[in-house]
């Protein structure tokens, strides 16, 4: 109770107990002074009603009970998702789910497909080994898969359809076949418009390509990356190529640097295959065009281009060594293209114009006829003449034949060179050349019989003609035949010198 306010500040002891005897005086908001039967006295407090309704208390009851429902809710959610996360995990990697996974892979591919080792987590889908095989009227083969690791998505777990960001498998060996007319190309029938296995891309990053026989097969592509999109801007699937070793029977050794593909139902279209030199990395050969493999009557033509590209990359070694340099295609109509028919005997035709590149000349050497003429002209040019002025021609490759036609290389003021040479798959060398001296060349010689062989002056040239024949290892030609034939005309007397002594005899002989 506070102190009244004309109570003093300090009390005396005697005014101390006089206070503590007497009772408290009643406040009447405190209460009522009542006196009990036996004489006491109390203070009868007066009951305050209660309010029914507490806003403040209501509303902490309130958000305490809706915590409590939450955290259940949670907790609950959690436990069944952990339920249906364990029914999922078992259902995915039981038979039941494997068979239906194979059934769809089936689906999608057209193939009769053997899966190893399959299993599932969370987070990927997992296999040791896959392998696919088509009929006889496909294109494709086999495929055969090792290490694959798929990223999926849950709903992989219980949906109809395989779905997620990427399928990798560590290497795999895809071989290809001439599709047989009237055979069937599936082995299981197709899906509707949406297939039951969805990835946004297929990659395997040691990749092997093989058409026809794997023990001698026409076409083998090793050491490569390979990635495949199903779905892409054009929506149609999108094959790209990554480094590589390229093989082509009877065809130099080549790596592959980049390739992009696309298929289109039945016909697959080269965007571009740009290969490189098996050493030389300055270089390229680019093929392009639309491949149908489908129709055996039809030829495929795919356009060929050459950048810098060295001459021995497409000749071979042997050949290569007698004529060398870089070259870039030239523009000519119904030229610069490989053709091939998709048939068990593709007879693949090669035809390509060239020119020598401006940073480079195109050289030959290896031939009898140079060393003789190196000899007879005591010049050491003529071993190995290298062409700045002007060098071009045709190569045409057929089956197991190399020719370069129409070949036309000038050096000015020295030699010129014409004609036609083929090599076989034996490496025996065969065709005509035409060689010409520049007249001054000629004339610095001296030798008689080097004048005789060359016929008249034409187009700045005197021309022989010499026939190439022999392995390209060791060339032969008819130079020293046509030198040793050379007919050579006797050299006419030189008339009487008239001296002044004879002039003086005949004046002064006697008549």
């Amino acid at each position: 109770m506070q102190p009244s306010p004309r109570d003093p500040e300090n009390y005396s002891i005697d005014e101390i107990m006089d206070r503590l005897k007497k009772p408290p005086a009643a406040d009447p908001d405190d209460g009522e002074l009542v006196t009990r039967s036996d004489g006491s006295q109390a203070i009868r407090v007066r009951k305050r009603k209660r309010r029914t309704k507490q806003p403040r208390k209501e509303q902490v009851k309130r958000a305490h009970r809706v915590r409590i429902f939450r955290v259940s809710a949670a907790l609950s959610l959690f436990f069944l998702a952990l339920l249906a996360a364990g029914f999922a995990m078992i259902y995915a990697n039981s038979s039941l789910f494997r068979e239906g996974l194979l059934s769809k892979i089936a689906g999608a591919s057209g193939a009769s497909v053997q899966l190893q080792q399959f299993r599932m987590n969370p987070q990927a889908a997992n296999a040791s080994q896959l392998s696919l095989r088509w009929p006889d009227g496909n294109v494709l083969q086999s495929l055969s898969l090792g290490g694959i690791t798929a990223e999926i998505f849950p709903s992989s777990f219980l949906g109809k359809v395989m779905i997620g960001e990427e399928v990798i498998a560590n290497q795999g060996t895809l071989v290809l076949q001439i599709p047989k007319p009237g055979q069937a190309r599936r082995s299981a029938p197709p899906y509707g418009e949406s297939l039951p296995i969805q990835f946004n891309r297929y990659r395997i990053p040691s990749f092997q390509l093989i058409l026809g026989n794997s023990s001698k097969p026409a076409i083998k592509l090793s050491k490569s990356e390979c990635s495949l999109y199903p779905a892409n801007l054009t929506s149609h699937p999108q094959l790209r190529l990554s480094q590589g070793d390229l093989l082509i029977a009877g065809w130099p050794k080549l790596r592959l640097d980049r390739g992009l593909m696309e298929f289109n139902g039945t016909e697959t279209d080269i965007i571009g295959l740009r290969l490189l030199h098996e050493v030389d990395n300055r270089g390229s050969l680019e093929l392009s065009g639309i491949l149908t493999p489908y129709l055996p009557d039809q030829p495929s033509k795919l356009a060929v281009q050459l950048n810098s590209f060295e001459l021995s990359g497409i000749t071979g070694s042997s050949l290569g060594r007698l004529f060398s340099g870089q070259i870039d295609s030239r523009p000519t109509p119904d030229s610069n293209f490989l053709t091939l028919l998709p048939t068990e005997d593709p007879s693949p035709t090669l035809d390509i114009a060239f020119r020598r590149t401006s940073s480079s000349n195109l050289a030959i050497r290896g031939f009898p006829f140079l060393f003789a003429l190196a000899q007879v002209l005591d010049a050491s040019w003529f071993e190995q003449p290298a062409f700045e002025a002007d060098a071009y021609g045709m190569i045409h490759r057929e089956n197991d034949r190399i020719s370069l036609r129409d070949l036309h290389c000038e050096s000015k003021g020295r030699m010129a060179l014409r004609g036609e040479i083929s090599m076989t798959s034996d490496q025996t060398l065969s065709g005509n050349l035409q060689i010409g001296l520049a007249e001054a060349m000629i004339a610095s010689s001296k030798n008689s019989r080097l004048d005789a062989m060359f016929g008249p002056l034409q187009e700045g040239f005197r021309w022989v003609t010499l026939q190439i024949s022999g392995p390209a290892a060791t060339p032969k030609d008819n130079f020293r035949d046509l030198f040793l034939a050379a007919v050579v005309a006797p050299k006419a007397e030189a008339p009487p010198v008239e001296t002044k002594r004879s002039t003086f005899e005949e004046l002064t002989r006697p008549k």
